[in-house]
């Protein structure tokens, strides 16, 4: 009998003790996917509405349909400011500004809706790149994107929404200027892919980066410097507007 009731206090115990691990194991299943999420945040920030946004908090859809379109206006503006270095075909422009400023105003879901917008016009013609003639051209849209400038067009769809999550995520109060800084390394990156693929003598003289990176760092340098402070200057408005209400 003694051992009977010793069993049976076992067994009880034993079930006391899976059912209470099973409790804690689906406790800690069920906050998992809370505790990633936090951890993520903590890493990459909190994300907020974009810049466009904490600016015009009662814009519409149409509104800021407009807005992003008024942007690729500015970025084809941008690229009518252009000169070229002896012995180079790719023109030094500021769209570079342009594009970083896109994405740290429209935030990434608007700013890459409004640079593929951006390239698409300029694919089928209109005068979106880099050159002096203002008029609609398809022949020559497609030769800039099939060309030596491709890679660097490529560039600027993968920049705009990096540059935008970067923004909507606080890093460009902080830490603008580098957060500018590597949104223009992803511009360069399909550039030299783009020109490592499509041979346009710069690799096989090896003059790949002498070519296509390096006499453009001095006027980046000042382009991601101003649309850092551009950028800032609006986070810093909305904030204070924000304090304000507060």
């Amino acid at each position: 009998m003694v051992t009977k009731i010793a069993d049976i206090a076992h067994n009880n115990a034993n079930h006391a003790f899976y059912a209470g691990g099973g409790f804690f194991m689906q406790r800690d299943i069920s906050t998992a996917p809370s505790l990633a999420r936090e951890s993520g945040e903590a890493l990459i920030g909190t994300r907020n509405p974009s810049l466009m946004d904490a600016l015009f908090p009662s814009l519409t859809t149409v509104q800021r349909a407009l807005l992003a379109l008024a942007a690729v206006v500015v970025l084809a503006i941008c690229g009518k400011l252009h000169f070229y270095l002896p012995d180079n075909p790719v023109p030094i422009t500021f769209q570079t500004a342009g594009v970083l400023m896109m994405g740290g105003f429209l935030g990434w879901r608007w700013g890459l809706g409004a640079i593929i917008v951006y390239y698409l016009l300029g694919m089928v013609g209109a005068p979106m790149f880099a050159n002096p003639d203002l008029s609609w051209d398809t022949a020559r849209g497609l030769s800039s994107i099939a060309g030596v400038t491709g890679g660097y067009l490529i560039g600027f769809i993968t920049a705009v929404p990096i540059i935008g999550f970067m923004s909507e995520r606080g890093w460009i109060r902080g830490k603008g200027l580098w957060a500018m800084l590597l949104g223009n390394l992803w511009i360069y990156v399909p550039a030299l892919i783009w020109l490592s693929i499509f041979d346009f003598g710069w690799p096989a003289q090896g003059e790949l980066f002498s070519g296509a990176v390096y006499p453009f760092i001095p006027g980046d340098l000042v382009k991601l410097m101003l649309s850092s402070i551009v950028i800032s200057a609006g986070w810093a408005v909305a904030d204070h507007r924000n304090r304000s209400r507060d």
